[in-house]
């Protein structure tokens, strides 16, 4: 019995001695694609992105491709470790192959978004910056990655929008253009001068520093209410300017109404007695 141990102890550590150059040399390999793994990203990152830059290539797409760019370095690594170790390429595929037709069965809401995605990217519907209204969300587009879209709201928070969802749904992009039209409803009592208020508001959209004297200003009687005479306004600015347009002239005017004597109607009610 202890000769037989004997015996087996004498092969495995014939074994080990000559498989010790062999699994020496495969560690050394291991430790440096651990360590060469970061900064070899971060230079593909860099030159990655210069090269992006040169191009000018929408951000919106950059980070796309950025997505892509990871998952490729991933798949090199992991098929270096593979070789490394010295598993037969073959079974490998094959068994990747098998794991994806399963994947892409459990995941096809998961594909559908990441057609969606590229979708967006060859039509250009939006880029990152513009103001966009969709899917019942509205925000700023802030990047896309291979299965969403992220937008921040006016109010900062962080919504997320699967592309496959935006892809299909009316996207409203008010972001697209330099210019925006800034359009107002003022409500005034049916004894008002009708020419007195748009002379007012003329003159008003008229003072304003960021409103565009070159468009149209356009203020008109636009409803007769059952009690009110309702205006309309429609100025132009710059898509930058819009937000603050927009309630410097709910302020201004309310003021100049109140300067001017000119009563803004509510609701009431009359109450009769017998």
């Amino acid at each position: 019995m202890e000769q037989a141990i004997s015996t087996f102890l004498n092969e495995l550590l014939n074994a080990l001695a000559k498989a010790a150059p062999v699994i020496l040399k495969k560690l050394v390999l291991l430790g440096i694609l651990w360590a060469t793994y970061k900064p070899f990203k971060k230079f593909c990152f860099r030159a990655f992105r210069k090269f992006l830059s040169l191009k000018k290539i929408d951000e919106l797409l950059v980070h796309f491709l950025e997505s892509l760019l990871n998952i490729a370095i991933v798949m090199f690594y992991i098929l270096d470790v593979i070789q490394i170790i010295g598993i037969e390429m073959t079974s490998v595929l094959a068994l990747l192959g098998s794991i994806g037709i399963g994947v892409g069965l459990a995941l096809k809401g998961s594909l559908s978004d990441l057609a969606g995605g590229m979708q967006i990217l060859a039509s250009r519907y939006f880029t990152k910056g513009d103001y966009i209204v969709t899917c019942g969300v509205e925000g700023i587009v802030q990047r896309i990655t291979f299965l969403y879209t992220v937008l921040h709201t006016v109010d900062n928070k962080f919504v997320v929008v699967p592309n496959g969802k935006l892809s299909g749904e009316v996207i409203i992009n008010a972001g697209a253009n330099d210019e925006r039209r800034v359009d107002f409803v003022f409500s005034v009592s049916y004894d008002t001068s009708i020419d007195r208020v748009k002379e007012i508001l003329r003159e008003i959209a008229e003072n304003h520093p960021l409103i565009l004297k070159d468009k149209d200003i356009f203020v008109r009687l636009s409803k007769h209410n059952s009690s009110s005479l309702d205006f309309t306004m429609r100025v132009w600015s710059k898509k930058e300017h819009y937000w603050e347009i927009f309630f410097d002239l709910q302020e201004t005017v309310k003021k100049r109404f109140d300067q001017e004597g000119i009563e803004i109607p509510y609701n009431k009610i009359d109450v009769y007695q017998k």
